[in-house]
């Protein structure tokens, strides 16, 4: 175990020096290679005790769950019940997570609970010496404005203390999805990108809504935190509560485009509301939103396309000027077709992203067809115009959805973004938490990348609700001092990533 009392004495005796020292990659947290950290589950609700316990720290060797946290009895019973079944011991439970801030078995905190409850704890826990892995998104408040302003503090604290803020943006640790980035950094397989597209349709029977029992009292403890069963249960529902459909689910695909592009956006303009669902909620059901970004025409891949270097010498000035990347985004919770995708658009290809179940097949890159292929393709559809063309053939053609100018094998054959990998991105996630508290170093989803998807969320939600453009301000995510990366990817080509079948693309 580590020793919990020289890390938290450390960092008060040595304030704002200490973290300096871990920027410049000196750890004064001292692990052996066979310890476990010590981790209080903050928040014991469908997301906490589903995808944290028991699917990321349950895996999770060099993690030890040894205490619980939750406001509401049932939930915290049951995450107690969890984590007792993990590690095959007792596990401590409390109401109250400030009990647990000079908890010397304590190493860390995994908080999920409502959005609105994420920023005390998380900076509580920063002060007491703690790491923290904090579900997204990072911050909210009903005041947009405070919300990022929450979100900037976690920042600044983690940059005070020397600390990080690990955020659950789990599609950074998906290999499918670092291998497209890779891809499209280091290999250029889309060429220039030029679209973005994304959506997350769901048609839930439960309505997005958990059952409440009006008959339940709240014991002593309970009573201490809660005011409205309804309103705690169902927080998502509630603007003072949760964003809704934009922090709970814009959030994860929006930060995958400013990932891909490593940039992030300069203005959006959305519409949505409370079009379907008649039960009582206060947020809206669906959204359609388009962000824009600014990008230089040298960057990613313009003049590494071999046949365009020409043609970018003879006229750089004007084809590296900066143009617009736009992104259209929709959420609805009242139809499935399409499912849960990110779509990326390049001159070259298209990537098709998507987490479909947990085995990592999901993800797929789509090839443009080359030039000569359409010229041909031209010159044969001009050929049967001079002809003469039956026109109930093309009626047909198009009924069937065929693309006509194209010969049907001018698009090339989807290829599967192959990966060697069986555990989950969820796992992966909780496995570089410890990785990264054990030997230092930040993780991909670090505070940073917190606080930038906060900026973009939280301003098209204002967009949203004002139902005008919405200009993103630099400032909001620019800091006086070094900050950890937002826009990382490591890719590792090598027999643990590689694929040997030559179906899927491997590099």
């Amino acid at each position: 175990m580590a020793s919990n009392v020289t890390r938290r004495d450390f960092l008060k005796t040595a304030g704002v020096s200490a973290g300096v020292m871990m920027a410049a990659g000196y750890s004064p947290f001292s692990y052996a290679a066979n310890d476990k950290i010590h981790v209080a589950k903050i928040g014991c609700g469908g997301q906490g005790l589903f995808r944290h316990m028991r699917d990321g720290l349950r895996l999770t060797e060099d993690i030890d769950v040894v205490t619980v946290c939750d406001v509401y009895e049932p939930n915290l019973r049951r995450g107690q019940q969890t984590a007792e079944g993990m590690r095959n011991g007792e596990v401590t439970a409390y109401y109250d997570y400030r009990e647990l801030l000079e908890n010397e078995n304590v190493d860390a905190f995994v908080i999920s609970t409502s959005q609105d409850a994420h920023y005390q704890p998380v900076m509580d826990a920063l002060d007491a010496g703690k790491y923290v892995f904090c579900e997204k998104t990072l911050t909210y408040d009903e005041d947009l404005a405070a919300g990022i302003q929450r979100s900037r503090d976690i920042v600044e604290k983690c940059h005070e203390t020397g600390l990080f803020c690990q955020v659950g943006h789990q599609r950074r640790y998906n290999p499918q999805y670092l291998k497209a980035v890779w891809l499209a950094r280091n290999e250029r397989s889309l060429g220039r990108i030029n679209y973005l597209r994304a959506q997350w349709h769901q048609n839930p029977r439960d309505a997005w809504r958990r059952p409440v029992d009006p008959g339940y009292e709240f014991n002593e403890q309970e009573a201490q935190f809660i005011d409205d069963l309804e309103r705690h249960m169902n927080w998502r529902h509630y603007p003072e509560r949760s964003g809704g459909l934009m922090t709970e689910f814009t959030a994860h695909q929006v930060d995958i485009w400013t990932w891909f592009l490593g940039t992030m956006p300069k203005r959006v303009w959305g519409s949505g509301g409370t079009d379907y669902w008649r039960d009582g909620r206060e947020v809206v059901d669906n959204v359609a939103l388009t962000y824009e970004y600014e990008l230089r025409g040298t960057e990613l891949g313009f003049n590494d396309i071999p046949e365009r270097t020409a043609e970018l010498e003879e006229n750089f000035l004007e084809l590296a000027r900066p143009y617009t990347v736009r992104g259209n985004y929709s959420c609805l919770l009242a139809n499935a077709h399409g499912g849960i995708e990110e779509y990326i658009y390049g001159d070259l290809g298209t990537f098709e992203l998507s987490e479909r179940g947990d085995n990592l097949e999901g993800c797929y890159l789509l090839g443009e067809p080359d030039t000569q292929d359409i010229g041909e393709a031209q010159e044969a559809e001009q050929l049967d115009q001079e002809e003469g063309v039956d026109m109930e053939e093309v009626a047909d053609a198009i009924a069937a959805g065929e693309t006509l100018g194209l010969p049907p094998d001018a698009y090339r054959d989807p290829m599967p973004i192959r990966v060697v990998e069986e555990r989950s991105p969820s796992h992966l996630q909780f496995e570089a938490f410890a990785k990264c508290i054990k030997e230092g170093g930040k993780p991909y989803n670090n505070e940073m990348v917190g606080h930038l998807t906060v900026v973009a969320v939280l301003k098209g939600l204002e967009s949203v609700r004002e139902e005008t453009v919405v200009e993103i301000d630099p400032a909001l995510y620019e800091f006086d001092f070094d900050t950890p990366d937002p826009y990382q990817c490591v890719y590792v080509a090598d027999p643990e990533y590689a694929d040997d079948d030559e179906q899927g693309l491997d590099v």
